[in-house]
């Protein structure tokens, strides 16, 4: 089984440096931390350390590496200690866990038979005179297998943002207003546009007629002349040096299908703006991730003419990559230019008919001004383009 690998470190008394190294022959990366300093008696039990996943091996998973390191300064009466975990937030020892020895030092654990395509929730502990102490809470989302074409998705945590044309954006379209307060729930997303080669292994394992057609249905236009996958061999696969972009020519009806073959669907067009916005970790940028649209997107200036493999330009705060620029995105919703007036604050889904869907983000043959967070496009959903694609959203299991 593929794993990953989540360090932290969890310190009762003081901090010191853990060194990152090889385990099992992987690569650790330098994880992400914040040190903590000075439990005391009678202060608070949830104390710790910041810690955040680090992927070794970036495959569909559903086992788990984690390692944790206890540093005690004084006489405190250490037991038993390990990770609790669940797919709620603030895991505690009434969920599942695993006990990994006992007192201080460094330990690890193999985390094991967890539900593919999942957030869980982690945190590590210690019992310290008979008391649990809790190390801070880490997300991790374990990915799914695509017939040897990964996912890699992250975790996006539900909140509050401004929907709509800010400051930022100086100016926008009638459709862009007003700015809005919404609500959403967390999610999961992936990290990249869908790529050829996973549309292909969607379209092998539906058994899609060689025109892209699902009976009467275009899933995606092999007949146009600039589609980057092809029927070759009884099978669909990529044109020559595509696999790795994303998916264009593909209809509305096609990327839903293929989101519902892994238990998802198309983002909203809020649940769209929030990760493309950074969701929490939000800054007030004109395009995801920057305000500077060639360091974090290919777009008219910079591509050439043409698409480009994912995940080349800088992430936005969120590690999600290319939500500006490189190809449109479908989003489930309906398209009204009015929705806005009238949109609920909590988890909107769209208005409930229309004739056109939702698109986000631009295009690498589009100007600045299209790749702007809170720009609004939509198209007929039964349309291709060699400039449309879209990205995967799984809901989170409340």
């Amino acid at each position: 089984m593929a794993s990953f690998y989540i360090l932290s470190m969890f310190f009762l008394l003081f901090a010191k440096s853990l060194v990152p190294g090889d385990s099992a022959g992987d690569g650790l990366a330098q994880p992400y931390s914040s040190h903590y300093q000075g439990l005391k008696k009678g202060a608070s039990r949830e104390r710790g350390v910041q810690f955040q996943p680090t992927v070794v091996k970036n495959r569909g998973i559903i086992n788990v590496r984690v390692a944790s390191e206890i540093v005690a300064k004084d006489k405190m009466s250490l037991g038993e200690r390990g990770f609790c975990w669940s797919r709620r937030e603030e895991p505690t020892l009434q969920d599942d866990y695993m006990v990994a020895g006992k007192g201080s030092g460094p330990f690890e654990a193999r985390i094991k038979g967890l539900k593919k395509a999942t957030v869980y929730h982690l945190r590590p502990f210690v019992m310290a005179d008979s008391v649990p102490v809790y190390g801070d809470e880490t997300a991790f989302t374990t990915h799914t297998f695509l017939s040897g074409a990964k996912i890699q998705l992250k975790y996006v945590r539900g909140g509050t943002f401004q929907m709509g044309c800010q400051i930022e954006q100086f100016k926008g379209y009638g459709d862009e207003f007003p700015v809005h307060k919404v609500r959403l729930d967390g999610f999961q997303i992936s990290v990249h546009e869908i790529t050829c080669s996973q549309y292909s292994a969607f379209l092998n394992s539906k058994r899609v007629s060689p025109e892209g057609k699902m009976g009467e249905v275009m899933y995606l236009d092999v007949q146009d002349g600039d589609c980057p996958i092809r029927y070759s061999g009884g099978q669909f696969v990529p044109e020559k040096n595509k696999g790795d972009h994303p998916v264009t020519e593909v209809t509305w009806f096609g990327a839903q299908a293929f989101c519902e073959w892994l238990g998802g669907r198309l983002p909203t067009e809020a649940e769209w703006e929030y990760a493309a916005r950074g969701g929490r970790q939000r800054e007030k940028s004109k395009y995801s991730g920057s305000s500077n649209l060639r360091q974090v997107a290919w777009y008219q200036d910079n591509a050439g003419g043409t698409c480009h493999q994912v995940g080349e330009k800088e992430p936005n705060e969120l590690g999600l990559y290319d939500m500006s620029g490189n190809a449109w995105e479908w989003c489930h919703d309906w398209y009204d230019m009015n929705y806005y007036a009238q949109c609920p604050c909590e988890n909107p889904m769209g208005p409930h008919s229309g004739d056109t869907r939702i698109v986000r983000g631009g295009a690498w043959n589009m100007d600045a001004w299209n790749c702007r967070v809170s720009n609004r496009s939509s198209k007929s959903p039964g349309i291709t383009y060699n400039y449309y694609g879209f990205r995967l959203l799984i809901p989170v299991d409340k």
